[in-house]
């Protein structure tokens, strides 16, 4: 691969769209026990997944950056940095 090649795979990278690692089902309680995780995408949900880890790897996997993950199961509000780590793929 040449350097021209791994630029244009890492421009390729940068403009993929952010993705968000969220618990399911929604809930305003923190004790409501989480189903499965999703990844999403401009909201719209992707994948099902039984862990955060798989959710997350399949994220960076499929190339979004940054991949946003959920810190708490009640706190979910995409607006609101505090709610959510950003994961390093």
């Amino acid at each position: 691969m040449t350097e021209r090649d791994k630029v244009g795979c890492r421009q390729n990278i940068i403009s993929m769209a952010a993705a968000y690692i969220e618990h399911r089902p929604h809930a305003s309680s923190e004790r409501v026990p989480t189903s499965h995780y999703v990844i999403v995408v401009n909201e719209h949900e992707t994948g099902n997944f039984s862990t955060q880890s798989a959710a997350k790897q399949a994220a960076c996997n499929a190339g979004y950056r940054p991949v946003h993950v959920a810190r708490q199961r009640h706190l979910q509000d995409r607006k609101s940095p505090a709610h959510f780590r950003v994961d390093p793929c």
